[in-house]
């Protein structure tokens, strides 16, 4: 059995010691894994037709690759349609705004509200590109010159956010196969981001039933392998954020003795003698 692990190029260099977990761990199940970087590829979809693989775990956040191979009938972790919905933050507020309670976001030409009251955009706010991760390109604008916030988005979409009132404090929650694993408290003193990546602080954290209330809503609606769900907190209640397709664990790894790619893996092998 062949599976590929599928990255951009940017990620690959900063994630060798995990794509050699993933190598490591499948070969004790004798799956050979073929680590496909994405903008190597001449012609994505001559590729994928002309190659074998039984699965594939897309962490490249392209989900035109991921598209490409469920049309071949290939099993992809997160599917495409996780991918396309999660690394597109506007299209994340729009396919949620039904399900869980957001601050109000401008997206386009739209404006996009969830069950929180709004009194319209106030200053502070928020400008994050919609494709951003990791805390990139995410700007506090705290008054009316926003345009060097707009010039760094160097022409991508964004997406303008009221701003939470409780700054730097954050929760990820972990998620495998629809399953809460473990939820973790980002905080930072020195940001209005408490990214761990960016030095945010990390301890565990207990969801209370409301939080895991919006947890389950949000996989109902779409299905995670493995991913994490972010929220901020305003007036001291957690409030959605994002949903990160492909998560990282060094802050899990860092609070807990949780192997969570040894998870994943047991998980997708679950999945495949099912399928």
């Amino acid at each position: 059995m062949i599976g590929w692990l599928i990255y951009s190029a940017v990620d690959v260099e900063k994630n060798k010691y995990y794509i050699q977990m993933y190598k490591d761990k499948f070969k004790e199940h004798f799956i050979e894994i073929k680590l496909v970087i994405v903008e190597e590829l001449e012609n994505m979809e001559q590729y994928v037709k002309c190659n074998k693989v039984d699965f594939a775990i897309n962490r490249s956040r392209n989900h035109i690759m991921g598209e490409l191979l469920e049309q071949k009938g290939v099993r992809v972790f997160n599917s495409s349609s996780v991918t396309r919905i999660a690394n597109n933050k506007g299209i994340t507020y729009e396919f949620l705004k039904d399900v869980v309670p957001f601050l109000a976001v401008k997206y386009g030409n739209e404006i996009i509200e969830s069950k929180i009251e709004n009194k319209g955009f106030e200053y502070p706010y928020v400008i994050k590109s919609c494709s951003g991760h990791g805390g990139s390109q995410v700007f506090l604008v705290n008054n009316r010159k926003e345009e060097q916030a707009v010039k760094a988005m160097n022409g991508q979409e964004y997406a303008v956010q009221q701003c939470c009132s409780d700054l730097g404090r954050d929760v990820r929650v972990y998620i495998i196969g629809n399953k809460i694993i473990k939820a973790v408290l980002r905080t930072s003193t020195e940001s209005f981001k408490s990214n761990y990546s960016l030095g945010g602080k990390v301890q565990e954290y207990t969801l209370n039933n409301e939080e895991k209330a919006m947890v389950e809503r949000i996989v109902d609606k779409l299905p995670l392998d493995y991913a994490g769900i972010d929220f901020t907190f305003h007036n001291g209640k957690a409030v959605f954020n994002e949903i990160e397709d492909a998560v990282g664990a060094r802050m899990l790894y860092q609070v807990s003795d949780i192997d969570i790619v040894e998870m994943y893996i047991k998980y997708i092998l679950e999945q495949l003698s099912k399928e």
